[in-house]
């Protein structure tokens, strides 16, 4: 009895002492780990370099200055200076149309006719009355020399004399009263003849021959454009104006004459700037003595404005714009460095830059889409400065 007792003890003696060894066996597995995984953590492994210490390959060119010849190009179109609406200046019946679409017609031709019996008639009684006027001024002058020498021998009372000086005098004054008239009626029988008031062409026949037409409300018979000299109607940026002046001449082509170059004289410069483009108008006078350019013709204008002896020209692929400023990246001692600059004419592929660039500086003119402001950088290629043509 005793012995089992002892036995039973010394068995639950062994298990706590299993236990316990197999508890410190764990513990001292777990902690081996953890030293190896944080070991492994800090131990250094392969890391990635920065973008800054990337090199990227990019093209350049040298800014070196050059000659350049500015023009300013712009859109217009030629219009014609005067349309006129040929109207009646009296009410009749057309009886003659001596011009069609498209003749060429002069100022003082005369273009339509209208019935003029009437008016005819009328020249014709007002030439009577001054006939009229002028026998009975010149029998009454002659009674007055009569009475003048009777009056003087004093064989007709003044009062006599007075009289027919009245008479004189009435009749001169109806003399002028028909001569008036008869210009009048001259007048309107020349009014019944329609004439050109410009050189011009026909552009538009309205009423027909045997119409009638009226004065209030007028009636349109025919329209004239002036075809010699056009206008060249354009506009050009504000910041060009100081290079322009009235005189100055203009090149320009027309899709219709694609191989030929036109010229004309700027004759008008507005005073006023457009607030909504901040450009200008203007306009140029074109000599057309054979018709060939027409209004309404499209028209790309070049105008020559001064020179530029030390322009600094890049290739415009240099330049990319970020919120609405120009930007682009010069080179220095590897480094590609971001900066902003500001433009001036642009001509066949190249840029002026007229600040934030100086002579002698590098500047990325391909792959600058890969740059970053700090990034270094090699050259694949180097070019020298655009030359203008």
């Amino acid at each position: 009895m005793n012995d089992e007792r002892l036995k039973g003890r010394i068995w639950r003696k062994e298990r706590i002492s299993l236990s316990r060894f197999v508890l410190h066996v764990v513990s001292a597995a777990l902690l081996f780990l953890g030293g190896c995984s944080s070991k492994g953590s800090n131990s250094p492994g392969p890391s990635n370099p920065s973008p800054s210490s990337e090199e990227k390959v990019v093209s350049v060119v040298e800014v070196l200055p050059h000659p350049a010849s500015y023009t300013i190009t712009a859109v217009g179109s030629l219009r014609t200076p005067e349309q006129v609406t040929i109207s009646p200046k009296k009410a009749g019946i057309i009886a003659k149309i001596l011009v069609k679409e498209g003749d060429r017609v002069q100022k003082g031709q005369v273009l339509v006719e209208l019935d003029d019996v009437d008016a005819r008639l009328q020249l014709e009684r007002a030439e009577a009355r001054v006939r009229e006027a002028e026998a009975s001024l010149e029998t009454n002058r002659n009674t007055l020399a009569r009475y003048q020498r009777l009056l003087e021998t004093k064989v007709i009372p003044q009062q006599t004399y007075d009289e027919i000086q009245l008479k004189v005098k009435l009749d001169e004054a109806r003399l002028e009263l028909a001569r008036a008239e008869l210009n009048l009626a001259r007048q309107n029988l020349a009014d019944h003849r329609i004439v050109s008031p410009i050189d011009g062409m026909v552009n538009l026949k309205i009423a027909a021959l045997g119409e009638h037409v009226n004065v209030a409300p007028k009636d349109e018979i025919l329209k004239i454009v002036q075809m010699d000299p056009l206008e060249l109607e354009f506009q050009v940026p504000e910041s060009w104006i100081r290079k322009i002046h009235v005189g100055s001449k203009v090149r320009f082509s027309v899709k219709a004459y694609p191989e030929e170059n036109f010229f004309a004289t700027l004759h008008f410069i507005s005073p006023t700037v457009d607030a909504s483009t901040r450009n200008i108008r203007m306009k140029a006078l074109v000599r057309n003595p054979s018709y060939r350019l027409k209004p309404g013709f499209f028209a790309e204008v070049s105008i020559p404005a001064g020179q530029n002896p030390n322009a600094l020209l890049i290739p415009e692929s240099a330049l990319f714009s970020e919120e609405g400023k120009i930007f682009l990246f010069v080179v220095q001692d590897g480094i590609a460095l971001k900066r902003e600059v500001e433009i001036g004419m642009r001509m066949e592929g190249k840029v002026e830059i007229t600040k934030g660039l100086k002579k002698g500086e590098t500047v990325v003119v391909a792959g600058q889409e890969q740059l970053r402001d700090g990034m270094k950088v090699s050259f694949s290629a180097k070019f020298q400065g655009p030359s203008p043509k």
